[in-house]
């Protein structure tokens, strides 16, 4: 019955009943095998952006590239029309032919059938030279096997049926295997069209230029006229799109300054070839940047696997030589009581060993503790005498200053009655430690007991005036911010002030700020003493409020910062060597808008 309880009790513990060498072997199989899927995946992200960037780089590269090599075959066609432009023995028979209406006679054929077989025998990319007479219907044809006159019937529909705004003098356009390069010559007189030029292009050599540039066989391109007819193509197998879809996305991108963009799972560049004559569109699908990537991803999972393994049988060996010594001990203090003392032995000098030794000291130590319990219970009600003891010490220092008052005035000696009640009124402030924050108009009385000290000191060459309005009176203010500055004053400014010390406090508010004033006359600070001073303001940092050391300008301006949340609030110093120093408190407005009765009290 029992072992059954033990049982259920131990099979809902679940994790927590397993020994410790499988704690341990889970630990770090999982601190084995997360580094690794993690680099896994980071390498294989990092590895597909890279890739991913190399390609959509390299296709427009190649788009650019592409854009160049077509830029350059127009040219060169281009200036095969030129050529036929500004040959006077050909464009006179030109002319002849077409604008005069005569019959040609043998010189002008020759020269017609000539200037048309000489081009096409140059270049091995034409088929043919077409020259039509659009005056007359006559076409003369340049084959490379024949050359002959001939009426024009049906071979200019596809030019007839072109828009006239596009009728431009090079014009691309697609027939069967062949691609026509047209080229209209106009007279000088009117600008009217009499002659059409048409090149007929083995479309192979085109084919081979988009074929060369493809970074990776999944892309597509396709080269469209300037009205949207496909000229040539290469589309890939993978190519989820057609002509359309493609143009459509030549319009969108002819007004972007990029040319490319990336929808529908694929990256699509545009270029544009001799201002719209050609528009190229390349498409790249992201299965090609997925399929550049299987080779890495097959060796990654290789090497992570290998990584599992080899981190598994490490942490299967480790588990067990980590935690058999601490079964080990474990065992022993489950068996052992306070009364057996018993004690294990420990020759290793590792961590494990440390454990071992502590428990030794621990069986060691729990008597001791027991026999130092009576002691210790002595000690603690002794210091809570003491305790009680310090408190009375201020109450009996501020009785005795009372008394010394007292005899004083019996006495008659009023000073040393209102410097000891100035005294007492100034132990009294600054020993109370149950308000951190008080009202100004209270840290004005105890600055006024620290003044009257003052002025029995140095008499009537201190003159003191303190400005501050009623309602900013009753501001708060945190503790003993202005004794540090004045002490300043006569420690440093004022001591080598041959003259008379004049001291002032003012107080005002200002855009949601309290600014509280302290000036003197004193010698002033130099400029460089100045910067040092300020910079350790600036850069003061809070350990100060939690030491024991005086408060100083550094601890006001710091505690003035962890008030009210660091700038603008602080201490802010303005000094000119020779004339005196300013002293700015700058603490947050935590007054309300009621009062509005004023102190201002001179003292001179």
């Amino acid at each position: 019955m029992n072992c059954g309880v033990v049982k259920l009790k131990r099979a809902k513990l679940g994790f927590t009943a397993w020994p410790l060498y499988r704690k341990l072997l889970l630990v770090m199989a999982l601190i084995s095998l997360v580094p690794v899927l993690i680099v896994l995946c980071v390498a294989l992200m990092l590895t597909y952006r890279t890739m991913e960037e190399q390609l959509v780089y390299d296709s427009k590269m190649s788009v650019e590239w592409l854009q160049e090599r077509l830029e350059m075959e127009i040219e060169d066609y281009t200036r095969t029309f030129y050529e036929f432009e500004i040959d006077k023995d050909f464009r006179s028979a030109l002319s002849q032919w077409c604008l005069q209406g005569d019959e040609l006679n043998y010189s002008s054929k020759l020269e017609l059938i000539t200037g048309l077989n000489q081009t096409v025998s140059i270049n091995r990319n034409i088929n043919a030279i077409e020259l039509y007479n659009l005056s007359r219907d006559k076409a003369l044809i340049a084959e490379r096997s024949s050359t002959f006159f001939t009426d024009t019937a049906g071979r200019l529909e596809q030019w007839l049926s072109r828009d006239e705004a596009l009728q431009s003098n090079l014009v691309f356009l697609r027939s069967g295997r062949e691609i026509l390069l047209m080229h209209q010559m106009h007279r000088f007189e009117n600008g009217e069209p009499y002659a059409l030029l048409v090149l007929r292009l083995r479309a192979y050599f085109v084919q081979d230029i988009l074929d060369a540039i493809k970074s990776t066989p999944q892309e597509s391109i396709i080269l469209f006229n300037d009205q949207g007819e496909v000229i040539e193509s290469d589309m890939s197998e993978y190519a989820g799109f057609g002509a359309e879809e493609a143009l459509g996305y030549a319009e969108r991108l002819s007004g972007t300054i990029s040319g490319h963009t990336h929808e529908n799972g694929c990256y699509w560049f545009y270029r544009s070839v001799s201002g719209g004559k050609l528009n190229i569109v390349q498409a790249m699908p992201d299965s090609a940047i997925r399929s550049s990537l299987e080779g890495t991803l097959v060796s990654g999972i290789f090497v992570a696997i290998l990584a599992v393994a080899a981190s598994m049988l490490f942490s299967a060996i480790v588990s067990r030589v980590i935690s058999r010594p601490i079964v080990e001990l474990a065992n022993t203090m489950r068996s052992s009581t306070f009364e057996d003392n018993v004690l294990v032995r420990s020759q290793r000098s590792d961590e494990i060993g440390f454990l071992l030794d502590s428990f030794n000291l621990m069986q060691k130590q729990n008597k001791e503790l027991v026999d130092s319990e009576y002691t210790s219970q002595i000690a603690r009600r002794s210091a809570q005498l003491q305790a009680l003891q310090s408190q009375i010490n201020p109450h009996f220092l501020y009785n005795t200053l009372q008394v010394i008052g007292g005899l004083a005035l019996r006495k008659n000696a009023p000073e040393i009655y209102s410097v000891t009640t100035a005294l007492g009124d100034i132990l009294r402030y600054s020993l109370n430690f149950t308000d951190e924050t008080v009202s100004l108009a209270e840290e004005l009385h105890y600055f006024e007991s620290y003044l009257s000290i003052q002025k029995q000191r140095f008499g009537d060459k201190l003159h003191i005036s303190i400005a501050v309005p009623g309602e900013i009176a009753a501001a708060p203010v945190p503790k003993l911010i202005l004794q540090p500055i004045l002490e300043n004053s006569f420690q440093h400014g004022l001591p080598d002030k041959k003259a008379c010390w004049d001291i002032s406090i003012g107080a005002v508010r200002r855009d949601g700020r309290l600014e509280i004033t302290v000036s003197d006359n004193g010698v002033g600070i130099p400029q460089e003493k100045l910067a040092e001073l300020r910079e350790t303001l600036r850069t003061a940092n809070y350990g100060g409020l939690r030491s024991g050391r005086h408060i100083g300008l550094a601890n006001v301006n710091m505690r003035i910062r962890l008030r009210d949340g660091g700038d603008p609030f602080g201490v802010d110093i303005q000094s000119v060597e020779g004339e005196g120093t300013v002293v700015t408190l700058v603490l947050r407005d935590r007054l309300g808008e009621e009062g509005n009765n004023e102190l201002h009290r001179s003292d001179n």
